[in-house]
């Protein structure tokens, strides 16, 4: 009440005197109004900058009104969730083409523009924004502000999903902030680091990442990085099932926002609503309700703008906690229709499991199974697609660092032709020479130890990510085999008893059906058939299904291979297959598996148009073949694709007999 009282009588003042004054006096009192009423529209801020721009601009205080629409942008954008009306805005203002200047207000007003864009999810648009501040950054001569366009330029990479560019450009702005030691900075790449590893599946990485975030932070009392790296440290506990981390950090998160107003009205309404849903998830319904009655005591600042969709989910969960599942929902519709176009994966997947939970808890199996469906399928493609994204990075890393070996070598050499010329100083330059070359040596010895380890760290990733892959197929297909497959199983049963037809055949297509999606997930025919028959009903069923004709030639190599290895056989012949599926177009195709006394061959041919192989490999839609690779490098067998256009495929896969056995 007394920051309130302090805040009114402050802005009654200024305006009485900016009705007093003129000209530049006037501004002056103006911008200093804007400065106090920032971010609140109670105190009608948005016309409040608007009217001091457009005097500024009379008085061609051009600077001034180009700095004062920047920060309209970025609250419109960053604190009041209207990302919409700040991008019109921000068109609008830069059409008029104001003839500003300094480098360093355009800067600044092509940062804000662009979050306008990132947060529209426009966010290649966004890009261009932020690569457009870069330069006037550059040009101005200020390298933390160019770091900062870079760090953004580097998050917007990271939501489209392009983490190797985001990657490489926070190392970029890292060494900015290294070489200016600007600590405060550098601690929030590495918080973007966090997330990109979050992003990829790498908890335990981004826990690293962020505990050092959360100890620098707090010996530096930096608290926004602070509650940054906190937030996002509780959303990954919560991914990972740990229940006390998550409500740890966020309570340790509420205690820090209270440390100043900017920070307990950014942070606190994000941390109460995140702790009503991880409470509601866990059923803790007591403290559900505590939080919940503190959000509704005040919902202008907890549940609208911005927080709006985090509040509708989070609500959700509370209504189904607590039974009252029509109105769980109506909320989870509404959530799942806002995010539906959002270009978010996760929220996107999100909307659709607390559409399924619903549904479930309400006895609406049919609509329950959709939702879970979509959302296996989009865990199953878009959040791969995205992960493997990540591979690229470090495919990128190792051929710069080969790149850069090969380089080194090079001059090296040149060095040494030019010292051998230099007849005058002949036993000095020998001496140097020896020197040197002794130098090149170790620096080869250590580039190539230093290209083996990036080799083992990109095999170890592409391992992680591919078993990451089978555990959560895995998960999916037990998932559906004991929830919604159980209680397909009691509906059919029912169907049966009450003679109810068209219940009953549509009940057994839907449990035909998850079972057909439950078998791609995790192939149980492994273990309960063994790999030679688990291949031969794999090729028998794609030759009902299908207008190819197939032959198959299969040996019996049930017990030559250990079980992760036979999954990875089975997993290759599956998409090898699934590719002559859909793009070969052939009329007949053959599957053999030899086993020879040395290896064991698996080919698959077909007769088909076959494709530029290299051409393929090269394109983005190479990351079911660098999969195929991928697999075959970790069970150390050798993978070959021969094929030309209107020649056909033969996909060979070659095993040596000493990793079979």
């Amino acid at each position: 009440m007394a920051q309130n009282s302090f805040l009114d009588n402050k802005v009654a003042s200024l305006k009485a005197k900016i009705e007093k004054a003129d000209k530049g006096e006037k501004l002056v009192f103006m911008d200093s109004l804007c400065w106090y009423t920032r971010d609140k529209l109670d105190y009608k801020y948005d016309s409040i900058v608007k009217g001091t721009i457009e005097y500024a601009i009379q008085l061609d205080s051009l600077n001034l009104a180009m700095r004062q629409a920047a920060r309209l942008v970025w609250s419109l954008s960053n604190r009041l969730g209207r990302p919409g009306e700040a991008k019109l805005f921000f068109n609008e203002f830069q059409n008029r083409r104001l003839p500003v200047k300094n480098n360093l207000v355009l800067a600044r007003f092509y940062v804000n523009g662009g979050d306008s864009y990132y947060f529209s999810d426009e966010v290649e648009k966004s890009i261009d924004m932020y690569n457009i501040a870069a330069n006037y950054a550059l040009v101005g001569g200020d390298s933390l502000l160019f770091g900062i366009t870079k760090k953004y330029t580097s998050d917007a990479y990271s939501k489209l999903g392009h983490y190797s560019e985001s990657l490489k450009l926070l190392e970029e702005v890292e060494n900015i902030y290294k070489k200016t030691r600007d600590t405060i900075r550098f601690l929030n790449t590495a918080s973007s680091r966090a997330n990109l590893y979050s992003l990829n599946g790498f908890y335990k990485e981004a826990k690293k990442e962020r505990d050092n975030v959360i100890e620098l932070s707090k010996k530096k009392l930096y608290y926004p990085g602070l509650l940054s790296a906190l937030f996002n440290a509780a959303i990954d506990a919560g991914k990972m099932g740990e229940y006390k981390s998550r409500i740890n950090y966020l309570n340790e998160g509420l205690t820090y926002a209270n440390e100043s107003e900017e920070l307990r009205d950014q942070y606190e309404p994000q941390l109460l609503i995140k702790l009503l849903l991880a409470y509601s998830q866990n059923n803790d319904i007591g403290k559900a309700k505590l939080i919940l009655r503190k959000i509704q005591k005040d919902p202008d600042r907890y549940t609208k703008g911005l927080f709006a969709p985090m509040y509708m989910k989070a609500y959700a969960y509370y209504n189904l906690s607590i039974g009252n599942v029509s109105k769980a929902l109506s909320l989870a519709k509404i959530y799942a229709l806002r995010k539906a176009n959002s270009g978010d994966a996760e929220s996107i997947m999100a909307s659709q499991i607390l559409l399924y939970k619903v549904y479930e808890k309400m006895g609406r199996i049919e609509a329950a199974f959709t939702h879970y469906k979509e959302y296996a399928r989009m865990e199953d493609s878009i959040s791969s697609v995205q992960k493997a994204q990540a591979l690229l990075y470090y495919q990128t890393l190792y051929e710069s660092e080969k790149r850069d070996a090969k380089i080194a070598n090079q001059e090296s050499e040149i060095t040494i032709l030019d010292s051998e010329n230099k007849l005058k100083a002949q036993w000095m330059l020998f001496g140097g020479i020896g020197l040197l070359a002794i130098f090149v040596i170790f620096y080869l010895f250590r580039t190539k130890q230093f290209v083996r380890g990036k080799q083992s760290l990109q095999a170890t990733y592409s391992r992680n990510l591919i078993k990451g892959q089978e555990e959560e197929r895995t998960r999916l297909a037990r998932d559906l085999h004991d929830s919604v497959g159980q209680k397909l199983m009691l509906l059919t049963k029912k169907a049966k008893e009450h003679n109810n037809d068209d219940i009953d055949i549509l009940a057994e297509n839907t449990l035909e059906e998850l079972r057909s999606i439950s078998k791609g997930l995790h192939p149980v025919t492994l273990e309960r058939i063994g790999i030679t028959a688990a291949v031969e009903s794999m090729v028998r069923e794609i030759d009902a299904h299908t207008d190819i004709f197939f032959t198959q030639e299969i040996d019996n190599i049930d017990g030559l291979l250990p079980k992760n290895n036979t999954l990875h056989v089975y997993r290759i012949v599956q998409e090898s297959l699934n590719n002559m599926v859909k793009h070969s177009k052939a009329k007949s195709a053959s599957v053999a598996i030899i086993n020879n006394i040395e290896t064991i061959e698996v080919i698959i041919k077909d007769n088909g148009i076959g494709f530029d192989f290299l051409k393929t490999l090269r394109t983005n839609k190479n990351l079911g073949m660098k999969t195929l690779m991928e697999r075959s490098k970790i069970i150390g067998a050798k993978f070959r694709i021969y094929t030309e256009p209107t020649r056909g495929t033969i996909v060979e896969l070659i095993i040596p007999n000493s990793i079979a056995s």
